[in-house]
Formats: structure tokens, sequence, C-alpha cells
């Protein structure tokens, strides 16, 4: 009988071990998490009628494994689609809406990108120049910044590309790998000549198949942590959970593998979902791990807050903004969380999502948590408009948390993972460090592995 300790007891961790035992539900599957609970960085307020989310907030739609297992799970019935409404972008004291038309930024329609008040006459007619170039020069990876300035020039990418692209990693587009967090538009480049022609050919398509616009992104009525509290649950048998239980070294014997802090028994396989830092823990005499153990990780913290809604003076057209980097504000983004998620809210209130941590901005570190939350209010107050107060404030602060994808890291990802396979055979390593930080990236790569080791048997 084959034996498979998983190493991260968040949502990776527990759908590698949920695919896994189901297909094989003779082997025995121990899951270590460190923490007093299970499900990471995903965690629902539900209390007095909220269903609020204060961390992940909802996922995208197109990224189909967290919905096949959301269905598998029995929870299909209970998946929400997010309202959709003007969404606007706040540079340097204006608020502007964002182009319509325009797909994460770029112009798809003439006539509302002419219009738009957040760009001078002279970004829009470099933008639409782009029509006319040749694609970058270069075959290899680029950084995201790059490549949209390359195409699109210096205003667009700040005023548009920038704060629409940088919030989903938290980091510096100018160092972010294209090909490792949108590859799709090298693709749609190197298909069509450029960004605005591929831009429009994908309108075109979307068009042509006659499927009715609707939100992009996915959320459950009884919240992301219903998905946790489903996978503990239903995991089979053969799956012994293990909460607060650090492992704190992993050895390799002849049988396999030794976990530290844990049974002594060895482990046939061992997957490891965690952070990069945590490789420290265990790798720290091997170079070949160096990169990922001290891989840059960017901060952030989310301030959820609710008002009466009775004294929310402040208009809430729209599903909320984004905040250019320019501006003099260490907030980011802020959504309308009544409105983009109506069922999560009592309706006599009003939810506010904040977001803060910037690019070279040590605010999110900095300051103590009453700072923090100071912060935000005073901040969000002051771009929105208004005075009245929240009820409760929410703070997540992530620390270090989010992996910087920077120029090279699928061919960083390719010679760790050919090195662990021949030095440390039977150690599989997925999760935010490798191919994708959102959940259904987790979920994707968890079924993937699994697939495989079932193949190798």
């Amino acid at each position: 009988m084959s034996r498979v300790a998983v190493i991260g007891g968040g949502l990776t961790g527990l759908t590698a071990a949920y695919y896994l035992s189901q297909a094989k539900p003779d082997w025995q599957i121990d899951v270590f998490e460190q923490e007093d609970r299970f499900g990471g960085k995903i965690k629902t307020k539900r209390v007095d009628g909220y269903v609020v989310e204060v961390g992940p907030d909802s996922y995208l739609a197109r990224k189909q494994a967290m919905t096949d297992l959301i269905t598998e799970l029995g929870l299909g019935d209970t998946i929400v689609t997010n309202a959709t409404g003007q969404a606007f972008i706040y540079d340097r004291g204006a608020m502007h809406p964002l182009p319509g038309g325009a797909i994460v930024g770029i112009p798809t329609e003439f006539v509302p990108f002419a219009k738009s008040t957040l760009l001078s006459w002279a970004g829009k007619i470099r933008a639409m120049q782009d029509y006319f170039k040749s694609p970058y020069p270069t075959d290899g990876d680029v950084s995201i910044g790059d490549f949209f300035k390359y195409h699109l020039g210096q205003e667009m990418m700040d005023k548009l590309i920038e704060p629409l692209l940088s919030g989903i990693y938290g980091g510096d587009i100018y160092e972010l790998s294209l090909d490792a967090t949108f590859p799709e538009f090298h693709s749609l480049e190197r298909k069509h000549g450029n960004m605005v022609k591929g831009m429009l050919a994908a309108r075109k398509q979307r068009a042509s198949s006659h499927i009715k616009p609707s939100g992009q992104f996915r959320q459950l009525t009884g919240g992301l942590e219903s998905i946790i509290d489903a996978l503990v649950g239903q995991m089979p048998a053969n799956v012994t959970l293990h909460k607060s239980t650090p492992v704190t070294a992993i050895e390799k014997v002849a049988q396999g593998y030794v976990l530290g802090g844990t049974v002594k028994s060895p482990y046939n396989d061992v997957i490891i979902t965690t952070p990069p830092q945590s490789y420290k823990a265990w790798f720290q005499e091997d170079p070949h791990f160096e990169e990922l153990m001290y891989m840059d990780l960017s901060s952030c913290a989310i301030a959820v807050m609710g008002f009466d809604r009775a004294s929310f003076d402040a208009s809430l057209d729209g599903t909320g903004f984004v905040i250019t980097r320019k501006s003099e504000t260490p907030l980011t983004a802020c959504t309308y969380i009544t409105a983009k998620w109506p069922q999560t809210t009592p309706q006599d209130k009003v939810v506010l999502r904040v977001f803060m941590g910037k690019p070279g901005d040590d605010t999110v570190q900095r300051l103590d948590e009453d700072a923090l939350k100071e912060l935000a209010i005073r901040e969000i107050q002051r771009i929105m408009k208004f005075t009245a107060t929240p009820i409760w404030v929410e703070l997540t602060r992530l620390n270090k948390s989010m992996p910087q994808y920077k120029v090279g890291h699928r061919e960083l990802v390719g010679r760790l993972k050919d090195y662990a396979h021949k030095a440390y055979p039977g150690l599989h390593m997925i999760g935010t460090p490798f191919d994708g930080v959102g959940m259904p990236d987790g979920v994707r790569q968890a079924h993937e592995l699994v697939q495989h080791m079932v193949n190798e048997q």
C-alpha cells in the first residue's frame, strides 16, 4: 500500500488529497496543515445576514477546473455570477469611467475610447497607432510593462493597463513575466500582428458566438469557505486530516520520505502545496532550491467594511474602481460588494472592499492592524467623498504572500521540477510558486498532478 503526504491544507492541498483518494482508494493519504483551520487564505464572514469574503472574493468563470470541483462537491446550484456595471479608474483626484468596449484596457471600439476622459488625445492616438505596428521584437519572454508600453504607449500603461493588471499579482509589471501571467496576449499578438488587431478579432469572435455577455466572476451563496467545508466533510476515508501540525523537515530515506514533526513512518510520495518561503525549512542545504526559497513576494492588505445604508452618503454607481499607481494614496482598488455581489449583504447595509499595497510602498508591512484600518477608512472617505463611518471593519493582512513571476519564470519552474524529479523521486511541488496564483490555478494543478501520479503507476 502506498502512503502519500500532502503538505498544506489550503484549497490546493485539500483538492489534491480529494482527487488522489478517489483515484487510489487503497492508498493512505495524510494532509498536514500548520494552522488550526483548513482553507488557507479562503475565509468567509458569516454573521448577522452577511456572507462576505475577507480573503479571495471570487474566481474567474473561464477557469473551468474550479467550477468542475464545485459541481462534483454538490455545490453547483449555489454558484452565483457577479452583477455587472460600470467600472471606474481613479487617477490623481478624479474618477473616470472605464472606456466601453475595452478589454483589460485595450480599446476595441473607437467611439467610447475617443470619448474617454481618462486619456489625453496624444495618449489615444499613440494607442491606436498599434494597429500599424509589428509584433514585439523578441520571440522570448518579456515583462508585461515593456510589452504593453511597446504596443500602446506610456500613458495607456500608466492609466489603464497597469491599474487593471498589476492588482492581480500586486507587483511591478515591468518585472512580471508576460508568458507566466497573461500568455494569451502574447498568443493574440503573434497570431494577428499586434494587440489592437488581436483584441478586435477576439471581440468579433465573441460577438459571432452569440453568447450573451455576463459577469466574468463566480461566487457561492454560502461563500467560498463552503468549498473548504465540503472538501473536509466529503474527504474519502483513506485520507487523514491533521490540523496544527507543521512539517519541520523532509528527510529522504531508502523507503521514501520521513517528515519531521509528524508520524515517523516513511511516505512513498510527498506533495508540497505551500508558499515558496516554506521550502527554507526543508531544503536550506540544497542550492538548487535557492531561487524558489527566496522568490520575491508582494504584500497587500484587504479592509472589508460595513455601513448602515441609511447613513452612507456616497454614490455607489457601478461596481467599483481601480487606482492608478501615480495617485497619492496607498490604496489600489475598491469593490462595491453590495453592488457586485448583492446576495452577500443585508439590504439595509453597504459593504466596501478596499485594497492596499503598491510596489515599493511598505505601508502594509510598517503599520499595525489598527493603523491600517484607520488609514483604509480615511483614504476611502477622501477618495469617494463621504463622511459615513463603518459599523465594522475586517482587515486581512497578507505579508509577503504573493509570488512574483519575474521574466523567465517558466524556465525557472522547468529547471526546478526537472531537478526535483531526478534528485527527489516521489516529491511533487504545486501551488502558487509555480503555475498560477488564483484558486482555480491551484485546483487545476492538483488535478493534473493526480492524473500524472495515477498514470505513472
